[in-house]
């Protein structure tokens, strides 16, 4: 076997490893996890795949192409936890392959396999993978788009041309314009800082026939969404949640544009420590237009979420495969410095103070106060960072260390760190309580219980007539409203996990 296939075997192994680290024993609990899991469970059980609801009432949030995974996954697998994470686990390893696949075409095979352990090693990376959300797919469309064009542009092969505005039109049926738009402007850029922006290269990209390949894929499923409900979908999902998201907060999800930059920073740690000079090194070889490419890619996906009203850390993953393989070029063609020492140092600080604030933030949790020690297993990655600093003066030894130390943490995070803390969410908590066939809501619930039930729950509109021995799953601001029914019982009142909302159930007696 050539030393290229055990590389990408070895990548393919760990990947596999990573991203499908226990995620039948984690609870789908998370907002997004249960409204995307469940609307997927209803268009199956529905019998309609063009109109995605939640609670069997329309959801706008999103487009199918993750709900069409999930779908299948649940024929194969049945309903749980796994099924509805499957897919987004292995888009997380295709991932990591194209990754490793374009960086080794275009660059080098030593850059390739860095790139790979810089994406491996991030914890971040590989919770994006865990979830039932559309951002894996998402993730994996928009790289495997903009590898594409790089890839037309440099061997002038139309298949590749075609891929890129194949995967672009995917990413329109995952999450919408996005798709589209931030592609677009950085093959733009590309074009225009290498001189590139002329009628003759722009014939070459055939954008009509391109335009017509993502309409042809991309357009039907929107019209057909629109007209079975009479335009509310196409009307709620443009406006409420694309062009309010980007002009307005929303959900309490703002902050200043700094904290992009941030979440991209601690997203790709241990090796983010070296983004600064893996970009300096991007910028000084302005020959190199691969890293040009891959430095404007990731600047608009970070640039765009920095100026954007609603901030969140899932919104720049996109940017983490070209930053890892900017950063795996630096680490493969540099030799020692004090930046380096630096580097690792400011990692120690930072893991450090991850272990004193998760002890702090569990231990201000009052369910999982008790579990706070928890917390303090990011001292685990201050050790790997304590070695890497002995063996800084030798590379790939320094590196080894924090790609060693990151990965057994990400494993230990998965399988032994977070399944307890999990296990103590309200929804885990109460459903031991409830009988799963007497539910109903009052105004507002936890969309967890909605995966666990599997049943619609009604909304509780005229609670007196209730029968006896009904469980009514509500929020604690609407307990006052309830005191006035003397037969209701609270059985259960307990905070949302890292939530202000507190999850209440009360029964009929």
């Amino acid at each position: 076997m050539k030393k290229a296939d055990k590389y990408l075997l070895l990548i393919l192994f760990l990947s596999v490893l990573s991203f499908f680290a226990n995620i039948w024993d984690i609870s789908i609990y998370s907002l997004d996890e249960a409204k995307n899991s469940v609307a997927a469970r209803e268009m199956l059980q529905r019998g309609d795949f063009i109109v995605p609801t939640f609670n069997y009432e329309l959801r706008t949030d999103k487009p199918p192409m993750h709900y069409y995974f999930m779908i299948f996954a649940y024929k194969l697998f049945g309903f749980n936890e796994f099924s509805a994470r499957f897919f987004s686990s292995f888009f997380g390893v295709l991932t990591v392959l194209i990754t490793f696949l374009f960086s080794r075409k275009v660059l080098s095979e030593k850059v390739a396999l860095l790139s790979s352990v810089v994406l491996l090693a991030s914890l971040h990376f590989s919770l994006q993978f865990h979830m039932a959300v559309p951002d894996p797919y998402l993730i994996f469309f928009i790289n495997a788009s903009l590898f594409s064009f790089y890839l037309f542009y440099k061997k002038n092969k139309d298949i590749y041309l075609w891929l890129f505005y194949v995967f672009m039109a995917f990413g329109v049926l995952t999450k919408g314009p996005v798709a589209i738009v931030l592609p677009s402007i950085t093959v733009f850029l590309f074009m225009m800082i290498t001189h590139h922006l002329n009628l003759g290269f722009i014939k070459k990209l055939k954008p009509i026939k391109g335009i017509l390949i993502v309409l042809l894929i991309s357009l039907p499923w929107y019209i057909a969404v629109g007209l079975k409900t009479n335009w509310i979908w196409i009307k709620e999902f443009i406006f409420k949640h694309n062009l309010h998201r980007f002009s307005d907060t929303m959900e309490g999800h703002g902050g200043i544009f700094l904290i992009t930059f941030l979440f991209v920073f601690l997203g790709l740690l241990p090796f983010s420590v070296f983004v600064i000079q893996a970009v300096k090194k991007a910028l000084k070889e302005k020959y190199n237009e691969a890293n040009l490419f891959l430095f404007i890619f990731a600047t608009v996906y970070v640039g765009f979420f920095a100026i954007s009203s609603t901030k969140l850390p899932n919104y720049t993953v996109p940017s983490h495969p070209p930053l890892a393989v900017l950063i795996g070029y630096y680490l493969a063609n540099s030799k020692y410095s004090k930046s380096q020492t630096y580097s690792i140092l400011v990692f120690i600080l930072i893991t450090i103070l991850l272990a004193v604030g998760a002890y702090s933030g569990l231990k201000n949790e009052p369910a999982v106060s008790d579990l706070a020690y928890i917390g303090l297993s990011f001292l685990f990655l201050t050790a790997f960072g304590i070695f890497a600093l002995i063996f800084i003066k030798n590379t790939k030894r320094m590196i080894f260390t924090l790609f060693i130390g990151s990965f057994i943490f990400n494993l230990l995070f998965f399988y032994i760190l977070f399944p307890p803390i999990d296990k103590r969410n309200p929804v885990m908590q109460s459903l031991k309580l409830i009988d799963k066939k007497k539910v109903v809501y009052y105004k507002n619930f936890n969309p967890a219980f909605a995966f666990y039930i599997k049943t619609p729950i009604k909304e509780a509109k005229n609670v007196k007539e209730l029968p006896k021995g009904t469980y009514i799953l509500t929020r604690k601001k609407y307990l006052k409203e309830l005191e006035k029914y003397k037969d209701l019982k609270l059985i259960f009142l307990q905070k949302d996990l890292f939530e202000k909302k507190y999850t209440a159930v009360l029964k009929k007696q």
